[in-house]
Order: structure tokens, then sequence, then C-alpha cells
């Protein structure tokens, strides 16, 4: 006995001696790929074939396609999810971001279905997030070390356009970007809870960086690719181009309402106090007064200092709004934590109970 003892101990012994603390499993980060898609049966197949090399899930979000985009999507090992109905970039986005929330993902990368981002370039957007600690990387080409690849040339109007975005998404994320636009991008796990989406159509990125300065999340930029096909894009520029700007005013209107109606009534005023003074001035030179520009620019001033006025009361009422949610917050927190301590005591008092019933019953 005593011997098997021994044995025993010797054996506990080297257990200790060879234990290893790198053996013990650590969470792998896991990688989700989301793919909104809309008619784009030609590349949905290659793209996820393409993409699957680098994450350990897929997710197509197929947003109305008329075309076969959902049934050769679900012949891979994609997730597949359909709209009936085209409901926009944002609502699809919306959708992506909620099932890889489901799969508990890491990194959710978001690519176009058509090829104009190269998934190769899937590392490059998912490393600061995982070894810097970064909540929101965007690829950029427009950085120095951004290359350009495809025959596809670049539309006269589309340097315009994405000048206009970049004011837009700088007047919302108070920071600048290179390429705000751009919807090849990789979020953390922190990120996709924080995205709320509130409008449609494709303002998505530019309210994704709204959200990240609101909530406080890390944001940095990676070159990638350009890349322009010879189709080029199907969408209508014009609409497309207008339809984003319409809904960038209105957002930027909501949310900072002091900027824009201010920089407005400001606009406005200083024209009505020009036009005055150019009146003025013909007055008193004697060639009479000008009643019609006298009344254009009272009119200009009187409007320029309500909208004024107007993004002030605006800013109050959004600030009020802005405190008493957060107060409500805290009052939840605050009952949060009254009925854990609460529940804490109980559980206390029931122990020391049962520990006296027990020192009776002995």
């Amino acid at each position: 006995m005593v011997r098997v003892r021994e044995k025993m101990g010797e054996q506990e012994q080297k257990r200790k001696t060879n234990f290893n603390p790198s053996q013990l499993t650590t969470k792998v980060k896991k990688t989700v790929a989301g793919i909104p898609a809309y008619n784009k049966e030609d590349s949905i197949g290659s793209i996820i074939h393409a993409a699957e090399e680098y994450v350990d899930a897929i997710i197509v979000m197929d947003d109305g396609s008329v075309d076969r985009t959902s049934k050769i999507a679900r012949r891979t090992d994609a997730t597949v999810i359909r709209n009936e109905t085209n409901m926009g970039k944002a609502a699809a986005v919306q959708m992506i971001v909620k099932e890889a929330i489901k799969m508990d993902a890491d990194v959710l990368v978001l690519l176009d279905a058509d090829f104009q981002h190269d998934p190769d370039e899937i590392p490059l957007l998912r490393k600061p997030i995982l070894e810097d600690g970064y909540d929101l990387v965007l690829g950029s080409r427009k950085l120095k070390e951004s290359k350009r690849r495809g025959k596809g040339k670049i539309p006269f109007y589309r340097p315009w356009g994405q000048f206009v975005l970049r004011i837009c998404s700088y007047t919302l994320s108070k920071r600048k970007y290179s390429d705000p636009e751009c919807g090849f991008r990789a979020l953390s796990r922190r990120a996709m809870e924080a995205m709320k989406f509130e409008k449609a159509g494709f303002f998505v990125e530019s309210e994704m960086l709204y959200l990240a300065e609101k909530k406080g999340l890390e944001t940095t930029e990676v070159p990638i690719t350009e890349i322009y096909t010879e189709n080029g894009s199907t969408l209508n520029p014009l609409k497309h181009g207008f339809g984003n700007l319409g809904i960038a005013i209105t957002y930027i209107s909501e949310k900072r309402p002091l900027l824009f109606f201010g920089i407005s009534g400001v606009v406005l005023t200083i024209i009505g106090l020009t036009a005055g003074a150019w009146v003025l001035y013909i007055a008193l030179a004697g060639k009479g007064v000008a009643v019609g520009s006298a009344l254009v620019a009272v009119l200009f001033i009187v409007i320029g200092v309500f909208i004024v006025l107007t993004g002030l009361i605006l800013n109050a009422i959004t600030r009020l709004i802005v405190n008493v949610i957060a107060e409500e917050k805290e009052k939840e927190a605050m009952m949060d934590e009254r009925v854990v301590s609460n529940g804490s005591d109980r559980a206390l008092i029931r122990a020391i109970e049962k520990i006296r019933k027990r020192k009776k019953k002995g």
C-alpha cells in the first residue's frame, strides 16, 4: 500500500511539472463576412468563394433581387437572408449586423457583391481590430498607399459627388476621412452593437461614422485597392447622388440643428445686409430709394434671423431630450443595482437562517 501511494504521488508530481499554461484553450476570434446584394447573380457565387478563405462564415443579404441571386448563394455554405422587396442598403446592412451578432461574431467585414472590393484584402481590415483594438476600420481608396485596378473609367461627376459626401460625413462625425463613403469596412463586436440605423438608402456609410463618433468608438483607415469594372455601377447616378444628398441634409438638420440652421441663417442675413448696404449707398448718392431692393433686403434679414433662432431652439430641445434620456438610463441603472444588491442581501439572510437551523438541529 505504501509503494502504491508513493507511485501515485510521483505521477501527480509529474502532472504538475509537465503542466503548460499555453495548453489552456482560448477563444478563437470569429470573423464573418457580410455581403448585401441586389440582382448580382453574375458575381455572387464567385465573391462568396473568394471571401470564404478568409472568414469563418458568410452572410448574404438579398435585398429583393428579381434574378437568381438567392438561388446561387444558397448553393454555397453562406447564410442567405432575403427581403421580398428592395428596402435599401441601410436595411440590408442592419439585418447583416443582427445576424452576425446572433452568430457570436467578433469581427464583421462588409463588402460589395460585384467585386469592387477585393476579398483578398479582408485580413487588412480585420487586423487593426484584432491586434490594435479598433472598433471600426474603413477601407480607403484615396490614401497614398492605395492602388488602382480595373479597366473601368471613373465617371467625371464622381469626384464632385465624393467631395460633397465627404463634407457631409465630416459635419456629422467631426472627423476627416479620406474615403468615408467606401462600403468595404470592418466592425468589432462593440461597433456591431452600436449600429442602429435611422435612415434608408446608401447613406448608411456616413451614418455609421456618426454613430461611431456618438458612441465613442475607435476608428481608423487602411489602404485598399480601387477597382472599377467595365460594367460599372447599375445605379442611376443622378437619382443615387441627389437621393443621398437629400438624406444627408435631412440627417444633418436633425442631428446638428444649430450648425445646419445657423449657417443657413447667417448666409441669408449676410445677403440681406449686403443688399441693404447697396440700397443705402444708392440713396445717399442721391439716386433715390430702391423700394423693391430694400424690401428684398429686409426679407432676407428677417428670414435669416428667424432661421438662426430656429436653430438655437431646436438645438436646445435636442440637448434637453438627450439629457432626459441620459437621466432615465441612469435611473434604470441605479434601480438595477438596487435590485441586484437587494437580491444578494436576501440570499445572505437566507444562508444565515439555514446555518442557524442546522445549529439548532445539531
